[in-house]
């Protein structure tokens, strides 16, 4: 137990209580921050993508520079992903704060480049806000969403970023061929990230984190003020809650970040690092490379472009049947089954010359990822206890940021010696994988959490304690 915790038993309880609120104002507050975050988010990373055919003649670079701006943006990702494992001793609110001021601000600086380096260094910078924003934001949902809404509340967040990305294809199909500067634009629409500041600013830290952290007073008096509010506007008294055994990861832990590799967290701990592998690669090559491959395929930039956004509505489709339906399914059946017709779609978006099946598969693509991405995002983070979830959440997920680094160079070698056939077979494995390792280490995972804990009716009105 980490030097000034709270007791198991009132970690315990505090989850429990956590656990068993109903959707309330709270949580809907909660999901305004993770749209806006998540809007941004999404958004910058697939600006890099849209302005990306446009930079070899705009910024007089080659394909290896383009790889550098993109690489550069993954680097900061992972980066940003490390440092905000520092939430764990910050708080979440705080590096979620970091997280959108460095992306909003910086990826409204890419849009005054004036050469390749200096938009590498910037988009180093907006990378770094990318990962903060996005680990802080995962972390801080599930921990106060209830195990039953996590993947709603993602799935949401992850869908209202899909539909930002539509919005900014077309609107880079709209300015890009204006001239010179219109790559600029699609850069420029980032500072409004800053609009999300106020709704996260408004929000209450973490009251497990803060009852990880021995903060007591401020947890009870966060988690009250939520309880009192939901029993004020249901009329009655909220179940009482059933602390899980002291076994479960609530109670586990010393705090020190070698125990991710050791007994039971080892499993969910290498989980995690190679289904972000996976998953990071595989969505390179749909959010940042597509354009720049069916250019290379004999299509226009202005086809391309229409293409890449209609396959963004999969994300959307996606988002929404895991928003209306995620909760009746079980996290690792339906992240195996996902991903492996990600693998498939993989293939034959990567191998057909027909565009309408290219778009077909291209959406199906993006149509499992709207599905899956949610439940991997809670299946992650509920691989941890309170006290190392953010810095798990944080190496896994920047551990897969290090491949994005890599990839562009990769991609651009393989596309350069063997064409644009082996993207696809390299899509397929990179979504195959993913089903292949949760089906073998998820199940041995002893920590995650996704399961409700359960709650008792009480037969007479009683104050919550």
């Amino acid at each position: 137990m980490p030097t000034g915790s709270a007791p198991p038993h009132y970690r315990a309880l505090t989850a429990a209580r956590l656990d068993r609120l109903p959707y309330g104002p709270f949580h809907r507050r909660v999901l305004v921050c993770a749209v806006v975050a998540f809007l941004f988010e999404v958004g910058d990373q697939t600006a890099a993508g849209m302005v990306a055919p446009s930079l070899p003649e705009r910024l007089h670079t080659n394909l290896d520079g383009v790889a550098f701006v993109i690489s550069s943006m993954y680097l900061g990702l992972l980066v940003g992903s490390i440092i905000a494992g520092r939430g764990d001793r910050y708080g979440r609110r705080q590096m979620l704060t970091w997280g959108i001021v460095l992306m909003s601000v910086f990826s409204g600086l890419s849009s005054l480049s004036v050469n390749v380096p200096m938009l590498v260094g910037i988009r180093f910078i907006a990378g770094i806000g990318l990962g903060l924003t996005y680990i802080s934001m995962i972390v801080y949902l599930a921990e106060v969403f209830p195990p039953r809404r996590r993947a709603f509340g993602l799935g949401l967040g992850i869908g209202c970023g899909a539909v930002g990305s539509i919005g900014l294809t077309h609107l880079a199909r709209a300015v890009i061929p204006m001239g010179e500067n219109g790559w600029r634009v699609i850069f420029a629409v980032g500072i409004l990230g800053l609009i999300a500041l106020p709704a996260i600013r408004a929000i209450p830290e973490s009251p497990r984190w803060l009852a990880a952290e021995g903060r007591e007073d401020e947890a009870e008096a966060v988690l009250g003020a939520i309880e009192r509010d939901l029993e004020r506007r249901k009329g009655a008294p909220l179940p009482v809650p059933v602390p899980a055994p002291l076994e479960t990861p609530e109670a586990e832990g010393d705090g020190g970040p070698g125990e991710l590799f050791r007994g039971r967290l080892l499993f969910g701990m290498v989980m995690v690092m190679i289904v972000w592998v996976c998953h990071s690669l595989g969505m390179q090559i749909m959010n940042s490379w597509t354009p720049s491959l069916l250019g290379l395929r004999g299509f226009t930039p202005d086809e391309a472009l229409s293409m890449s956004s209609t396959m963004l509505y999969g994300t959307v489709l996606g988002s929404t049947v895991t928003v209306l339906f995620g909760h009746r399914f079980p996290r690792r059946a339906a992240i195996v089954g996902f991903m492996s017709v990600a693998a498939v779609a993989m293939a034959v978006f990567g191998l057909s010359t027909n565009q309408v099946a290219i778009v077909l598969a291209g959406a199906v693509v993006q149509f499992t990822v709207g599905t899956g991405l949610p439940m991997i995002a809670a299946y992650a983070a509920e691989q941890f206890p309170t006290d190392l979830r953010a810095r798990g959440s944080g190496i896994g997920y920047s551990v897969g940021r290090l491949t994005n680094v890599i990839a562009p160079f990769t991609i651009a070698s393989v596309l350069g010696a063997l064409g644009t056939n082996a993207i696809g077979w390299l899509g397929f494995l990179a979504w195959g994988l993913i089903s292949v390792v949760v089906l073998a280490l998820g199940g041995r995972s002893a920590t995650a959490i996704h399961k409700p804990v359960p709650t008792v009716e009480p037969e007479a009105p009683a104050a919550v304690g």
